[in-house]
């Protein structure tokens, strides 16, 4: 298949609603609503899906680890792709994967059924979403990376702000399978609109594709999925824990001594000596756990803990959306008095403190008052991901490196989600399960200290970290 070689005019540059810098986040951000819906969606839907599929609400964590571990395994093929057949292409295609595996969900007639959906949605997001962002990184200013960041995640903030609203409205009026089918003319005004207004960015320079550094990277990947999502094979001999343990080490070894040996790796990782990406990477990825872990744990708190109803639970989640609206104004500000270092330590100390606070909910407890903790937890988060996103480009050089960035920047953010969805959901199955008020003051202190950590790798970085970023922020 040939690469792309047809033009586009370009968005206007001069500013104002067709502004490139402005139009194109958004218009890419589409497909990330699509995603962020379906799963803000399905996280809430979790207990009725258990009840209908005939399953325990513990076991559905895995068509949410099903999703992230297909997408982390998969994303390091998109710059090779994106490279090979041109990344606007390969966009357009990876959205038409997400919405054929959205119909095959919302048809799904049992737990692996689901799992098998979710994971041919994995194929499409996990071209998709690094293929996207890489699109804009290289579409728009590099003056204005911080504020098209700020537009490339604004759409997506209505996926968390719409999903967990019409998930309740379709399980208390419908059914739960409508929150699949709904992707479907997303994808379609998705595709409509990259056709119309994003133009063909250069590509990176065709390379071979790396055979074995997929394999390794991918089992390794899947292998520390599958030990986190088991609790290390739980129940097995000590011997065969261990050696599962011994081995997936060894191909996560393998794997980082052929990329740095590699002429052309399939993810490469010596993009990492760059400081600002190496550290805002590792934290982002712990706070991501952290989160994982919380979303998860939440809704089943609120629904089969609480006796909440999913219509009045799913006021919770969606107001989060609002508390990340605010941070996509007050966040650029923040960076430009305080910088980028002292802004994420402070708020990764306010995320840990606030990640406590659902412990104390009772059945009693306002609903108004959950979603404003809900809101206040989700401005901190998204202050810190977002300034976090935007650091880790600082350095990072255009063409190949950027590519090379999204690209491990997206297998560290699903890994983490997975891995977060794994630890909540297994703690709180070891504690007692979802019905019992004391399992979570156990599952609560472990986001907390996960989220504390992060704040601990941010104190690393050097103290003008992403200095000229921090002048562009508020101009």
């Amino acid at each position: 298949m040939p690469r792309e070689t047809e033009t586009l005019k370009p968005p206007d540059k001069r500013g104002g609603l067709f502004d490139r810098n402005r139009l194109i986040p958004i218009v890419i951000a589409i497909a990330l609503f699509m995603e962020l819906m379906d799963s803000s969606a399905l996280v809430l839907a979790i207990p009725t899906v258990a009840r209908d599929l005939g399953v325990s609400p513990s076991d559905m964590r895995l068509a949410l680890t099903a999703y992230v571990a297909t997408v982390a395994a998969l994303v390091p093929v998109s710059s090779w792709m994106a490279a090979r057949l041109g990344a606007r292409r390969v966009f357009l295609c990876a959205i038409m994967v997400f919405a054929i595996g959205s119909v095959c969900c919302g048809v799904a007639d049992s737990l692996p059924a689901l799992v098998g959906a979710r994971v041919l949605q994995g194929v499409g997001g996990a071209m998709m979403i690094p293929v996207g962002r890489a699109i804009m990184i290289g579409a728009v200013d590099r003056e204005a990376l911080v504020k098209a960041m700020a537009w490339f995640t604004i759409p997506a903030i209505f996926g968390p702000l719409l999903g967990p609203p019409l998930a309740g409205f379709l399980i208390e009026f419908a059914n739960w399978r409508w929150i699949f089918f709904i992707n479907v003319p997303v994808g379609v005004l998705a595709i409509v609109a990259i056709v119309r207004f994003v133009p063909v960015v250069d590509s990176e320079p065709r390379r071979v594709f790396d055979i074995i550094g997929f394999l390794l990277c991918a089992a390794a990947i899947l292998c520390t999925m599958a030990l986190v999502e088991t609790g290390a094979l739980a129940g097995k001999p000590w011997q065969m824990r261990l050696g599962a343990v011994i081995s997936t080490l060894s191909l996560g070894s393998l794997y980082v001594r052929h990329a740095l040996h590699s002429a052309s790796p399939i993810v490469d990782l010596r993009i990492l000596h760059h400081a600002t990406l190496r550290l805002s990477l590792a934290a982002t990825w712990l706070q991501r756990v952290s989160m994982g872990a919380l979303v998860f744990v939440l809704p089943l708190q609120l629904q089969i803990g609480l006796g909440i109803s999913p219509l009045v639970a799913a006021q919770v989640p969606a107001a989060g959306a609002i508390g990340s609206i605010i941070s996509r104004f007050s966040t650029p500000p923040l960076l430009r008095r305080f910088g980028f270092r002292p802004v994420m330590m402070m708020v990764a100390l306010l995320i840990a403190s606030a990640a406590m606070l659902p412990v104390l909910f009772e059945s009693t407890t306002p609903i108004w008052l959950m979603a404003a903790f809900m809101a206040g937890y989700s401005l901190m988060r998204a202050t810190f991901f977002m300034s976090g996103n935007a650091l880790s480009y600082a350095d990072v050089a255009k063409g190949s490196e950027i590519g090379h960035a999204s690209v491990l920047f997206s297998v560290a953010q699903q890994l983490s989600l997975g891995l977060g969805y794994s630890i909540g959901g297994g703690l709180l199955a070891a504690a007692g399960g979802a019905a019992s008020p004391s399992s979570y003051w156990i599952v609560y202190p472990v986001i907390v200290t996960i989220a504390l950590t992060g704040g601990i790798v941010i104190s690393f970085l050097p103290p003008r970290a992403g200095e000229l970023l921090r002048r562009q922020a508020s101009t």
